[in-house]
């Protein structure tokens, strides 16, 4: 059996719990993309055969739905309540070397600022051929219903992110970072978007998310109110595009 008991990293890690509100477990079960796939279904896609995987910044762990039972390995910085996880910081993983046969980060790339030392010890706890997944928002609309809302989602993209290079360059880091690429595809999520109040809602949950910038003004904010409320209505959807990059250690 793999061996995943806490070690001394910088600090002991207790035992934390998964909070119960996380918006990016809300979101990414509630974008669906042709025939009803999830986010989160399309990135354990290739972690199904792993006997342990490592879910970093795993926040209310929807990742552990889509996997058999004894197989998820959640860690994050929260405390909240909920289900338990090790509690610790990407750059200090609380896990011993070689712990994992794979590793998942669902939006946490482009909210990293010290990727360096994150993929670091992503290899530490990696076995050698392991799988690493990461899932993000793709910066680029290609879709007509994409294309309806880029003048005002497209230009969010261009700054606020802590690792802007991880929505276009995502496959350049993890090669730099000595992961070999196997795949990189995107696919055209979607929201619903019913009426203002949804609006108001996606815009205060978006950003917390990791699906846009986190930090974004309240000038911009009003503006993306104002612009997706126009756009609302039944059946109206608001594109959520991602990529998912696989990789092997």
């Amino acid at each position: 059996m793999v061996d995943t008991a806490p070690v001394v990293h910088p600090f002991p890690p207790p035992e934390a719990e998964l909070p119960a509100d996380d918006p990016s477990a809300r979101l990414l079960g509630a974008a669906v993309a042709r025939h009803g796939r999830t986010p989160v279904a399309w990135a354990a896609g290739p972690l199904l055969d792993a006997r342990r995987v490592l879910d970093l910044g795993c926040g209310a762990g929807a990742l552990s739905e889509e996997l058999a039972p004894g197989r998820w390995v959640g860690v994050d910085v929260s405390s909240d309540t909920g289900r338990p996880l090790l509690r610790g910081a990407p750059s200090a993983i609380p896990l011993r070397s070689n712990a994992v046969d794979a590793v998942c980060l669902l939006l946490t790339l482009p909210r990293l600022r010290d990727v360096d030392d994150v993929f670091a010890e992503l290899r530490r706890v990696l076995r050698p051929g392991g799988t690493l997944v990461a899932l993000g928002p793709s910066a680029s609309f290609r879709t007509l219903t994409e294309l309806r809302f880029a003048p005002l989602v497209v230009p969010l993209h261009r700054t606020g992110w802590r690792n802007r290079s991880a929505l276009d360059q995502a496959g350049w880091l993890l090669a730099a970072a000595d992961f070999a690429v196997l795949g990189d595809d995107r696919v055209p999520f979607t929201l619903p978007l019913p009426d203002g109040d949804a609006a108001r809602s996606l815009v205060d949950d978006l950003p917390r998310a990791g699906l846009w910038p986190p930090d974004l003004s309240p000038l911009v904010r009003a503006r993306l109110v104002e612009g997706l409320t126009k756009r609302a209505g039944p059946g109206a959807v608001l594109p959520v595009p991602m990529r998912r990059l696989v990789a092997r250690r």
